[in-house]
């Protein structure tokens, strides 16, 4: 899938793996309250606010997305209902004051509706003894159930929004087990491969994915052949063999981007536009220009070793984080 979910929290953080996030999907999705879309600068954190704005983040209202939100999590209630064993260690946990917040406007049809949930998905877990109105129109979850719970919404919501699901928190959820050896797999290579700084231009960002989506396809697609395959394990020879390649790839993409020619660039351009602006007519001249740039000449050098990145030919897919690496850090 080019564009994910981000789940279980709002705004989605100021971190390593949110840039090597960014720069991965086309687009993410984040979860967000209604009221947020009315008064976004009062409730986004400020990098939160700053993606909203630029396009890389569009918020989703799950109202907009699910038909009948209350119907749709009866399933969920019902699958804690039948397992009295972990339905007893919940409760305990919550009365112990293991507890997670859910803001009320992630299922409520209406911002002036907030009342109509004391008859459904948080009066049953009040019922179970695994939920509390805290303040507002936020709820306090036992803090399992509250992470199964927006788990649960955020696969319903993706897969009705055609988005894969995905998380930084790493506390386990129901049946996740193939899915988080896939985003581990994911997440080792885009660790290794995206080693950005925290410093990046969201603005240029967003105009580099824009201008290269087809080289980020290509990287997307020869990524995923790697962790969708099942007999390539992380921390397999086969897998770290995999990893390796690509880090050659990239590092080889690198070097031919920001390596000297020279020549080639000086007989081909600069010099045939430096000579026609300053009549040149011979060979010695021509030599001696060879010889010693002179400043605009060298600026014309300069910038078109800049612009020559673009036509590097490569097969591999790896060009997208080469040229990532070139343009968009600060």
């Amino acid at each position: 899938m080019n564009n994910l979910l981000y789940y279980p929290y709002i705004n989605v953080p100021r971190t390593d793996w949110a840039l090597r996030t960014l720069l991965y999907y086309e687009n993410i999705g984040s979860i967000v309250p209604q009221e947020y879309f009315y008064e976004p600068e009062r409730n986004y954190e400020e990098f939160m606010l700053e993606l909203v704005r630029n396009e890389l983040v569009t918020p989703i209202n799950p109202i907009e997305v699910l038909d009948n939100p209350w119907e749709a999590t009866r399933p969920f209630l019902k699958l804690i209902e039948t397992n009295r064993e972990k339905l007893i260690t919940a409760q305990n946990s919550f009365r112990q004051g293991q507890r997670g917040n859910i803001h009320i406007d992630k299922f409520s049809k209406a911002r002036v509706h907030a009342d109509k949930f004391d008859k459904d998905i948080f009066y049953g877990l009040e019922q179970l003894g695994l939920a509390e109105r805290t303040d507002g129109r936020w709820f306090s979850v036992e803090q399992k159930t509250a992470n199964n719970l927006m788990f649960f919404l955020a696969t319903l919501i993706s897969t009705k929004t055609n988005r894969l699901p995905t998380t930084d928190y790493v506390r386990p959820f129901y049946n996740r087990n193939s899915f988080d050896s896939q985003r581990q797999k994911r997440e080792t290579i885009l660790s290794n491969l995206i080693p950005f700084p925290s410093e990046i231009d969201l603005k240029k960002l967003l105009k580099f994915k824009e201008k290269n989506l087809p080289l980020l396809n290509a990287f997307r697609t020869r990524v995923e052949l790697i962790v969708l395959d099942p007999n390539i394990t992380e921390d397999s020879p086969l897998f770290h063999q995999h990893l390796a390649e690509l880090l050659q790839r990239k590092d080889e993409l690198s070097a031919k981007m920001n390596e000297s020619h020279f020549k080639n660039i000086l007989f081909g351009t600069v010099c045939g536009l430096i000579g026609a602006y300053q009549g040149l007519a011979t060979a010695s001249t021509t030599a001696a220009i060879i010889g010693g740039l002179p400043g605009f000449a060298h600026a014309v050098y300069s910038a078109l070793q800049i612009e020559r990145a673009e036509n590097i030919f490569d097969q591999t897919g790896l060009k997208y984080l080469a040229l990532a690496d070139k343009r968009i850090r600060r």
